[in-house]
């Protein structure tokens, strides 16, 4: 028997995949002796014709799974491979994931297989992409609406991309995709690196933003330290009713991370993309 999973949806290929696994474990071989992993793509089509033309000493029924099997099937091995899977069809189970449709070319090859299952993953996009990520959501207990709505929009059609921002939430980490994104304020930035706040290095990602942290950085860490001390004479107005009452996680560690940041760039060791990382250490 010939279980093909189809991407180019290769998470969920993957996962019917491991879903059909699972099934014939617990059906026939709960200790998984005959259970095998095989090589991808031509280099597997030989092990998948031996291992089909063998008994297994364990379990009258076999288990092979690879991927692109067809897809890279040579055409001087496609006689062989069909008769290997037509041979004992019901105790021979040979789960293929291929990463994207195959011509009809490829499977009028194979069509003296007496038994083809096709399981078939297209992208998935709009509503469809977000009834999938909130049951994956659900079924990883990540009860955050807001969060799995933001990882939807951003993953839409990515399905590899929703399950490890979900992944990382479940774990009880943080999925930057699901933090509500930063204004295009530098400025904003600069208070989220006062506070300790790791958001703000999605900044990073920002070629227009970039440039000014630095310089923005110094300057707002140097009045944060300013306001603390109360040495306040001549400060910018502003900035200094923006900084008064306010307390950050520790001041001097950060103004010093900006000045060996500056350093580096003036003297040539590195680009503002290659610096601006180290104020985050």
């Amino acid at each position: 028997m010939l279980l093909v999973c189809i991407g180019p949806d290769t998470f969920r290929a993957q996962a019917k995949a491991r879903e059909l696994e699972n099934a014939f474990r617990q059906k026939y071989d709960l200790d998984g002796s005959s259970i095998e992993r095989i090589a991808a793509g031509k280099d597997g089509v030989d092990e998948v014709i031996e291992r089909a033309n063998t008994v297994s000493l364990f379990c009258p029924r076999r288990f092979l799974r690879t991927s692109n099997l067809l897809a890279d099937c040579p055409r001087a091995k496609h006689a062989a491979l069909v008769q290997s899977l037509t041979k004992d069809p019901e105790n021979v189970i040979v789960v293929d994931v291929e990463s994207e449709p195959l011509p009809t070319t490829t499977w009028k090859a194979y069509e003296g297989v007496p038994k083809i299952l096709k399981y078939e993953f297209s992208e998935q996009r709009g509503a469809a992409c977000g009834k999938w990520v909130r049951e994956t959501a659900g079924s990883l207990k990540v009860t955050d609406a807001q969060a799995v709505a933001r990882i939807t929009e951003a993953a839409d059609g990515d399905s590899w991309l929703a399950w490890n921002e979900l992944m990382k939430i479940a774990a009880g980490g943080e999925s930057f995709i699901a933090t509500p994104l930063l204004s295009r304020s530098v400025y904003e930035v600069a208070d989220a690196y006062l506070n300790g706040d790791a958001n703000w290095t999605r900044a990073l990602n920002d070629e227009d933003m970039i440039g000014q942290i630095v310089s923005v950085f110094l300057s707002q860490s140097r009045a944060a330290i300013r306001c603390r001390d109360k040495a306040t004479e001549g400060m910018n107005p502003y900035l200094l009713k923006k900084m008064q009452g306010r307390t950050f996680q520790d001041e001097e560690k950060a103004l010093g991370r900006g000045l060996e940041a500056l350093f580096l760039q003036r003297a040539g060791f590195g680009s503002e993309e290659d610096t601006c990382p180290l104020l985050w250490k």
